[in-house]
């Protein structure tokens, strides 16, 4: 057995099956998640019984990739350049889950980089309680 220099306590405080790092790990993991196309939303009933209610188009706005966060931190610098593309009009066509802890989402340009963490999804739009 290798020493990992911590002590037993703290181990098993940051293993799996403690009750507490359960319960707050919760509000990042989905119950349910269902992206609708028609009407392009993302909405995610997450396991502590909150409901998010999310934008697809805000959500290509804020995309994670690094080619979308340097056209944003680009915008910041100089807002009279021109934009690769406008996002209006842009839709989801596909999405599928990374691993279990992520969504990729494709859009009708033909961008499919954005790799969107839940815990970033938790902290955007609109939340509500859910009656579960």
């Amino acid at each position: 057995m290798t020493d990992t220099g911590e002590s037993r306590d703290q181990r098993a405080e940051d293993s799996p099956g403690n009750e507490a790092t359960a319960r707050a790990d919760d509000s990042f993991k989905p119950r349910d998640l269902k992206v609708k196309i028609a009407e392009q939303r993302l909405v995610i009933d997450w396991k502590d019984g909150v409901r998010s209610d999310l934008s697809l188009a805000e959500l290509r706005r804020i995309c994670p990739c690094a080619t979308c966060r340097t056209d944003r931190e680009e915008g910041a610098k100089n807002p009279l350049r021109i934009l690769r593309s406008n996002p209006e009009g842009i839709r989801v066509v596909h999405a599928q889950l990374v691993g279990n802890y992520a969504i990729r989402l494709d859009w009708s340009d033909g961008h499919s980089t954005g790799i969107f963490e839940f815990r970033m999804l938790r902290g955007v739009g609109n939340q509500s309680k859910t009656s579960s």
